[in-house]
């Protein structure tokens, strides 16, 4: 590994800063990250102000933990084409965290991630760096390093030529990305989180090797699939059936919810009789796995607004609930009744699109859009 490590992050929200690139600042690598943002905010311009430095306050019922980031070297537009070509020449990892909606991005192809990842990719290779770049996913979509890396090469097959396309097959390695940590807020170059956090990865040398001398939460397993159908539709499903219900009827942190006990009995059938019957894996290990994420969404001093979940809330709804509720239904041959209550919640949030005019119609639009 070479003495310099860099990055190229594409997003600059508070979940990479306050998990991954907190996880950069502890290991012994020299680490810098190049981050560009998508939308121009305040909040990057204090960022520059401050060279880079923000605080992470980790929270339990225990105590309370402040770690000061100083690993971002930069931040940029993602459009600023001179920083983005400065680049190309020493970039060993590339890591995002653009949403469901960026990563699946179809509109404005030219602006979309998947896009501008492929043509950054395209600089490189056209300057002749061989070196091996390692592609790190964040984003909350099943296989999401497979997901991306057949958008990369179905864009270099479009718009540039079989060269390039054989370079990235040759060149660029994409590992399968599983995240876990809570992430709530930011403000004033602080940002507040749980103290819980967890990274699976599917093996890539590169990055077992970057992450091989800390003793951190980071994983690296064959089982990344199921492990990640179990944290997406366990965690991230509650989360999204709170966001299309209890959020439409009031409440704002998911905490508050598990304080209702109506709600927290709901979510416990839910789990039990719709969610769980769909997982193929260890049943002891799933039921562990919900327990303590309940326990998670139970700490008092984590205030996750269901507001700030249910942003992009039709993109995020497919892989967190609609899989679960098809694999139900292959299983009962009937729809579950809980998980069917969020879609016709999700009229209510998108009243003005067609698409989730009924559940077979949203099922056939989204396969369309990522197809």
């Amino acid at each position: 590994m070479a003495d310099k490590v860099t990055f190229l992050q594409f997003g600059t929200g508070k979940f990479i800063k306050g998990y991954f690139d907190w996880m950069l600042s502890k290991i012994d690598a020299n680490v810098e990250v190049f981050a560009a943002y998508f939308t121009p905010k305040q909040q990057y311009i204090e960022l520059k102000n401050n060279n880079c430095k923000y605080n992470v306050i980790l929270k339990d019922t225990e105590s309370t933990q402040i770690d000061t980031v100083k690993v971002i070297k930069d931040v940029f537009f993602v459009k600023d084409k001179k920083v983005m070509l400065e680049l190309v020449h020493n970039t060993n990892f590339i890591v995002s965290n653009t949403t469901e909606k960026g990563i699946l991005s179809k509109d404005n192809k030219n602006e979309s991630y998947p896009f501008i990842l492929t043509s950054f990719l395209y600089e490189k290779f056209k300057v002749q760096n061989n070196q091996k770049t390692v592609i790190i996913p964040l984003e909350l979509v099943f296989n999401n390093g497979n997901f991306l890396k057949k958008s990369v090469l179905n864009l270099a097959q479009k718009h540039f030529d079989n060269s390039f396309r054989e370079w990235v097959i040759k060149t660029c390695e994409f590992v399968n990305i599983l995240v876990d940590c809570i992430v709530v807020k930011e403000s004033n170059l602080n940002i507040e989180r749980e103290k819980y956090y967890a990274f699976y990865s599917s093996h890539n040398r590169l990055l077992e090797t970057l992450f091989s001398k800390k003793n951190l939460n980071i994983y690296f397993t064959q089982d990344i699939d199921k492990i990640a159908q179990i944290k997406i539709r366990v965690l991230n499903g509650i989360h999204t059936f709170l966001a299309t219900t209890a959020f439409l009827e009031g409440k704002s942190t998911v905490y508050e919810c598990f304080l209702d006990t109506n709600y927290a009995n709901l979510i416990d059938e839910m789990f039990y009789n719709e969610i769980l019957p769909t997982i193929d894996y260890d049943k002891n290990f799933v039921e562990d796995f919900y327990i303590k994420t309940i326990n998670r969404f139970k700490n008092p001093y984590i205030e996750h607004y269901l507001k700030d979940i249910a942003e992009n809330t039709y993109e995020k709804f497919y892989e967190r609930i609609t899989k679960t509720i098809i694999d139900y239904e292959k299983i009962y041959k009937k729809k579950p009744k809980i998980l069917m209550k969020a879609f016709y919640n999700l009229k209510k949030m998108y009243p003005n699109n067609d698409n989730v005019s009924s559940f077979e119609r949203y099922i056939e639009s989204f396969v369309n859009e990522k197809s």
